[in-house]
């Protein structure tokens, strides 16, 4: 395990010296104190691991392509924007825009999060083990948010595939609806939680998805 002293970077040299690192098969880092900066450990591929010690900003782990990253602490905005497959662990919480566009991977966040979690997912598994903020699943096309806590307002606005799963309180936005969660979501649920030891059951759960699938074309019922 090699470790970057992060603090006297700037972004560009902080990435520069984690490519370099890399190409020198040194594929298990540590970055300590990362501080506030944006857009670190982005675009990695998988056989790498980078574990953040500290807070950090945002855009960490964008375009993500097999890594795992942990973060020891709270992480910014965008976390995982547009990651392709990888995992991403925060043990503190998130701001705005987890997982934005994610593709595919997991992202696990055990603190709280901010608004739209999961916008636009196509297919990522996003775990807030709090509570979240509004709008999660805005546009949202595949993949699952799982969230222990309570979700926000206009949970699921606008989605139109994928399964939201809400433990607490939450109020569902335009073309999101409960639907029935079924054995196989529970089997689910609950390999997630046992994988990532998450103190929550399945039973436990609501499950939102889309009631149309073309709701900006006309209607066209969803197959349960």
């Amino acid at each position: 395990m090699d470790t970057i002293k992060s603090e006297n970077y700037t972004t560009r040299q902080l990435n520069t010296e984690i490519k370099k690192a890399i190409s020198e098969d040194k594929n298990n880092l540590v970055l300590e104190n990362p501080g506030k900066l944006d857009s670190i450990a982005v675009g990695l591929g998988s056989g790498v691991e980078v574990t953040l010690k500290g807070n950090a900003g945002d855009f960490v782990a964008a375009l993500n392509n097999g890594a795992s990253i942990e973060i020891q602490g709270n992480v910014g905005r965008y976390v995982g924007d547009n990651m392709t497959s990888g995992e991403i662990i925060v043990h503190g919480s998130a701001e705005d825009g987890v997982g934005f566009g994610t593709y595919n991977g997991t992202i696990v966040v055990y603190g709280d999060a901010g608004d739209a979690v999961g916008q636009l997912n196509k297919g990522g598994i996003l775990v807030i083990n709090g509570n979240m903020g509004k709008l999660a699943g805005l546009y949202m096309l595949s993949g699952d948010i799982i969230v222990t806590g309570d979700a926000g307002e206009d949970t699921g606005d606008w989605m139109i595939g994928g399964n939201i799963y809400v433990a607490g309180k939450y109020q569902t936005g335009t073309n999101a609806a409960v639907t029935e969660i079924t054995a196989s979501d529970k089997d689910k649920l609950s390999s997630i939680f046992q994988k990532y030891n998450i103190d929550a059951q399945a039973q436990d759960f609501v499950k939102i998805g889309p009631e149309e699938l073309r709701p900006f074309y006309g209607k066209e019922e969803v197959s349960q």
